[in-house]
């Protein structure tokens, strides 16, 4: 499933899907027990028959096996409080495998049994022909123990614009009930990268595996690089698409800006395009600078219940919705069909992107302390500030500014945010048109690693792009991982834009 046109880049939207219902839900069984579960140690291993559907949503069923694996809660204090991570391993097509491939979800809050019954399954299934796959659930993600979602929801105001100060006065006392919930129950402080690579190395030690592969894609690349620092012994390879370095949680506005340029060209480049939107950039100057000095008022009827509400926008209401629609080719592809009606003045469906965001928003408490732990250093920080004085989409960063200041979570330190040294052979993945881990990101890191690799994919985006987009990611993927030399750049169709 997907959310279409403006999504609005919270953490609420990755709780929204999981709550909501999706191709392969919570609710949605991905196995039945298909023998004794045998218990070793920590580790629960259950065999399974693992349950999806094909792209006409015929039935799947494959055997595979689920195991749960008790670790400390905090790996310092291995007699302390103690929780449960899960994985699903698809066993090796072949007779000499290398070591095994985990998948690290992104996110954070991603689940990497979810991501293996979905779009990439195929993918998964592909790369046993080298190794086990295990799709991991990281700590507090679904499936494992404890699940952590925030009671009830918070909303933000209908009578006013899109503030960070107003964000942040509203999601306050939210975030602080929710602290306090949680408190005698957890050490939320322990949901963060540093203590989820530790989970990683048991379960590597579980596996009885001297090595892994590593297999991340966003938030799955930080906690992968954050692993590759800590255990840089114990990666055989590892694979980081749309790459989050250890610096990188808090976004640029400027490479924000130069991914929504990159469009701007691709629609003066498409005859139809332009024709239809002749000055695209300049007409989103010119609104969100109205938006600026006069915020606008707009009567929405609510998409499920029907009832009207009255909407004020502003431009970070707009900024917002065009960051969100920088996501999946698919997205950018409907940028002009939903842009256009807006740019012209019917701002109709930017008052029911607002709408939608500001209202009954849950957080997932992984998601949170994860990202607030990880944090910015105070250079970043301030480069951040400085750039969104002129950028023309502002600060994509605004959710974590505001619920990071009341999210007392331990900060990580400049230590962990530093370059990673690694001699591990490691395939970076990017795509030309990812606002949210541009290839920029993994220029930050390759010097760090003597045998890096960079696969450009040109006109590509996040998400499935960086893995799905053309059958030649999943050859240099597979090449890769069988020690060979991985294509360096991959040439997607240029965006067909869809129009009004």
């Amino acid at each position: 499933m997907k959310i279409r046109l403006l999504l609005l880049p919270t953490l609420s939207a990755v709780v929204a899907l999981l709550l909501a219902g999706c191709a392969s839900d919570p609710d949605t069984p991905i196995r039945e027990t298909s023998g004794p579960p045998v218990v070793s140690g920590p580790l629960t291993v259950t065999p399974i028959r693992f349950q999806t559907t094909d792209y006409f949503f015929r039935p799947i069923v494959i055997d595979a096996e689920e195991g749960r694996l008790e670790v400390p809660e905090r790996h310092g204090d291995p007699e302390g409080r103690k929780i449960t991570v899960r994985y699903v391993r698809f066993p090796a097509l072949t007779d000499t495998p290398t070591a095994p491939i985990v998948y690290l979800a992104g996110g954070p809050g991603g689940s990497g049994t979810w991501s293996s019954s979905g779009d990439r399954y195929p993918l998964f299934q592909r790369l046993r022909e080298v190794a086990d796959v295990i799709a991991y659930d990281q700590r507090g993600t679904w499936g494992t123990e404890p699940y952590m979602i925030c009671p009830g929801s918070w909303d933000y105001p209908l009578d006013q614009p899109a503030d960070e100060a107003t964000l942040s006065s509203a999601v306050k006392p939210f975030l602080e009930t929710c602290w306090q919930h949680f408190a005698d129950q957890a050490d939320l402080s322990a949901y963060n990268t540093v203590e989820s690579a530790e989970d990683l190395d048991a379960l590597r030690r579980a596996l009885g595996a001297e090595k892994l592969n590593l297999w991340g894609i966003s938030y799955g690349t930080h906690l992968g690089l954050a692993y590759l620092r800590a255990h840089p012994d114990r990666v055989e390879r590892a694979i980081l698409a749309g790459v989050e370095g250890p610096n990188h949680t808090y976004k640029l506005p400027e490479r924000v800006d130069s991914v929504l340029a990159r469009v701007a060209a691709m629609v003066a480049a498409d005859s139809q395009a332009q024709r239809a939107a002749p000055n695209f950039l300049d007409d989103l100057k010119t609104l969100l600078a109205r938006l600026e000095a006069e915020p606008a008022r707009i009567a929405v009827e609510h998409p499920r219940t029907g009832e009207t509400h009255s909407v004020v926008v502003g431009a970070s209401d707009l900024r917002r919705a065009v960051f969100g629609s920088l996501g999946e080719r698919e997205d950018i592809e409907e940028i002009l069909e939903r842009g256009i009606p807006i740019l012209k003045g019917d701002l109709t469906e930017l008052g029911l992107f607002a709408l939608s965001n500001r209202t009954a928003n849950r957080e997932l408490v992984m998601s949170l302390s994860m990202d607030c732990a990880s944090g910015a250093t105070a250079d970043r920080m301030a480069e951040i500030r400085k750039q969104e004085k002129n950028a023309i989409l502002g600060n994509p960063s605004t959710w974590l500014h505001a619920a990071c200041a009341h999210w007392p979570v331990q900060d990580l330190g400049d230590t962990f945010r530093s370059d990673v040294q690694s001699d591990v052979p490691t395939l970076f993945i990017s795509g030309t048109l990812d606002a949210k881990t541009p290839p920029k990101n993994a220029e930050d890191v390759l010097p760090g690693f003597s045998r890096g690799h960079h696969l450009i994919i040109e006109n590509g985006s996040h998400d499935d792009d960086l893995f799905l987009s053309s059958p030649e990611i999943a050859e240099a993927m597979e090449t890769f991982l069988r020690g060979g030399e991985p294509a360096e750049r991959v040439v997607l169709d240029p965006i067909r834009f869809k129009l009004p």
